[in-house]
């Protein structure tokens, strides 16, 4: 990561229209995968777009990131332009014309929403606005990927379940799937349900939906029943926080936290004559008293780690935000 600027943690001018695709970008800055997917394909792009084996990765990689939804273009629109592009719009036959009618974007990620120029953030920002926001919708389809991923950890649980009942079965010959579960030597296979859930709190499933034997009214009275029946107990019914501005603010306030902590001890944070670098109690977002506890550092690092998992389901689950660990200032 480039060293720690301003722009990257304090985020008291970002205007409220601004807030959820500046959460999404910021956020998304601090992931590898997406840094690196969207890394290689500019290069991709930019080397003619061959179509092989390579470009087929990098595809399924940008599909995960797309898995999200149209949200996802709040991050993606331009990646394909190169980084140090500048448009004009005097020379159609150039390279770099840009239509005036044409959203004013650029490659210009991973850079800081706050270094973008006024128009880009506002488009930005009004991808989000037709998006769903933060939290994602109630229920919608799922992305194929995810259907992909379902199959494959199906297969590998069956695979899994199949290469135990071999092992017993060599070890206790002549005897069968039955006799050896009677017996007490073979636990009976809990079955595989064909679903995936993420640790921010969201489940892709399988369902079957009669629909030719139900009215609307009978299928919402069943689902309501499933939900019931089916929600996992380490997920307990939210409250209806993190819908308002204030809480998207207090997200990126939270990421501010960790960045800075992933630079600067704690002591140096809190006590500035320390280090003039910055003075973290001239801004909005660090200006209550509750800020001079250094437990309430220490949370705000760990909920804005889960809420980087809740925004980005789709990452490896041992990917953990680039400013998770401390790092020499500069660096």
């Amino acid at each position: 990561m480039a060293p720690l600027k301003r722009e990257d943690w304090d985020f008291s001018a970002v205007p409220a229209d601004e807030l959820v695709g500046c959460c999404y970008w910021e956020y998304a800055r601090e992931s590898a995968f997406i840094q690196d997917t969207l890394h290689h394909y500019r290069e991709w792009w930019a080397e003619g777009a061959r179509l092989d084996r390579a470009s087929d990765e990098l595809f399924a990689r940008t599909d995960r990131i797309q898995s999200i939804g149209e949200i996802s273009n709040v991050i993606v629109s331009g990646c394909s332009f190169p980084a140090e592009m500048k448009w004009q719009t005097n020379d159609p036959d150039a390279a770099n014309y840009h239509h005036p009618d044409a959203d004013p974007i650029t490659g210009s990620f991973p850079t800081p929403w706050q270094s973008l120029s006024n128009a880009e953030r506002t488009c930005r920002a009004r991808m989000a606005t037709y998006c769903k926001g933060l939290i994602p919708s109630a229920i919608e389809r799922g992305h194929y990927c995810e259907a992909e991923d379902i199959a494959k950890y199906c297969r590998n649980r069956a695979n899994e379940i199949v290469a135990e009942y071999r092992r017993v079965q060599q070890k206790y010959p002549g005897r069968s799937e039955i006799q050896l579960i009677e017996e007490g030597k073979l636990k009976p296979s809990p079955g595989i349900p064909p679903s995936l859930f993420w640790e921010s709190g969201r489940e892709v499933t399988v369902l079957r939906i009669a629909w030719a034997n139900y009215t609307n009214d009978e299928l919402v009275q069943a689902f309501r029943q499933w939900v019931r029946k089916h929600r996992p107990r380490k997920v307990p019914v939210p409250s209806n926080q993190g819908h308002k501005p204030g809480d998207v603010r207090a997200h990126l306030t939270r990421l501010a936290a960790m960045r800075l902590l992933s630079r600067f001890k704690l002591f140096e944070i809190l006590n500035p004559r320390r280090d003039a670098r910055f003075i973290i109690w001239e801004t909005k977002q660090f200006a209550a008293q509750k800020w001079h506890d250094a437990t309430k550092w220490h949370d705000a690092r760990r909920e804005a780690g889960q809420f980087f998992r809740r925004l980005f389901p789709f990452l490896p689950p041992e990917e953990k935000p680039l400013s998770w660990e401390r790092r020499p200032p500069g660096k």
